[in-house]
């Protein structure tokens, strides 16, 4: 077998086990995220109006991660509408408040294990669609310190998927090389 074709096996076994690596990592780390956590995408909140979420604590160690962002809306009247987030704890005592415009991201100390709870209320004079992600992500670990070995499989599947990428585009370069020189040195006849 012409050694072409050697690189070209070897180059499509790297680049679908690197597919394979990197879907597989990836799914675990999507179902764990969407399992352990509460996240709720257009949700609509009307002038005076407010949303709530809830999420589940077992674990004292971790902390709880917030995000609220508004939706892109072709139907708001103001420009940047005010919201007010609330976080209670199980024995219904605030830990968290907090009025923001946009985007509002923080993690915060559970204090109690237990159902805490989020309240978004919208302060403006129009309706805004919001979404949240709020729980314990998996790659936020203890001390607010990010968690990359969480992405440890994506990086080896995305490290194997270039390295088969490139050994396919080497393997087609020999492949012709060796087809030019196997045609430049047969004997013609006449």
């Amino acid at each position: 077998m012409p050694r072409g074709y050697l690189i070209l096996i070897v180059g499509g076994a790297l680049l679908a086990s690197g597919i394979a690596i990197s879907v597989i990592w990836a799914g675990s780390l999507g179902g764990k995220n969407i399992l352990q956590n509460t996240i709720l995408n257009g949700v609509s909140i009307y002038p005076s109006g407010t949303a709530t979420a809830n999420t589940q604590v077992s674990d004292l160690s971790r902390p709880l991660s917030l995000v609220i962002s508004i939706e892109p809306s072709h139907n708001t009247d103001q420009a940047n509408p005010t919201l007010r987030e609330i976080l209670r704890n199980p024995n219904g005592e605030i830990i968290s408040t907090n009025e923001f415009t946009r985007q509002f991201l923080t993690t915060i100390k559970p204090d109690v294990i237990g159902k805490y709870t989020l309240t978004v209320d919208n302060l403006g004079g129009s309706l805004v669609s919001i979404g949240i992600l709020f729980g314990n992500l998996p790659f936020v670990g203890q001390n607010d310190q990010l968690n990359l070995s969480l992405f440890g499989g994506l990086v080896t599947g995305g490290i194997l998927a270039i390295s088969g990428i490139i050994a396919l585009i080497i393997g087609l370069v020999v492949l012709i090389l060796d087809r030019r020189r196997i045609t430049r040195n047969k004997p013609t006849s006449t």
